[in-house]
């Protein structure tokens, strides 16, 4: 007579260990996803600042030239902190490649050492 419920705790096992690398790819796209929707936002958020700056120094100005020299202060200081944000996005895209070659790393060799496991047991 077989013991149904060893079985049913084996099959609930193995599950959940196959399940695993799954649930911690899901993370690792969760925060993946999250960092770069923030890289995004920020992006954004300096573009918005840079329009919300230019119209203030349009309707600050005095002369043509006075507004000139404004834009062309504002748009350095925008391409300084835009070529900043590409850094950190160049950083961010590196910190997650190495996030996923490590995950794949260790799936593998978790998933060899299974069926290493399982080939010596039948």
């Amino acid at each position: 007579m077989t013991n149904h419920a060893a079985e049913i705790n084996a099959f609930i096992e193995n599950s959940r260990k196959m399940a695993e690398p799954v649930a911690r790819l899901q993370a690792l796209s969760a925060r993946t996803f999250e960092r770069f929707s923030r890289y995004g936002y920020e992006v954004a958020g300096d573009f918005l600042n840079l329009g919300i700056a230019t119209m203030h120094a349009a309707t600050q100005s005095k002369d043509l030239p006075e507004l000139l020299k404004k834009q062309a202060e504002l748009s350095t200081s925008y391409f300084e902190k835009q070529t900043q944000r590409s850094q950190d996005f160049l950083k961010l895209a590196g910190e997650s490649q190495a996030d996923m070659t490590q995950w794949i790393d260790q799936a593998s060799t978790e998933f060899t050492a299974r069926t290493a496991k399982a080939a010596k047991a039948a």
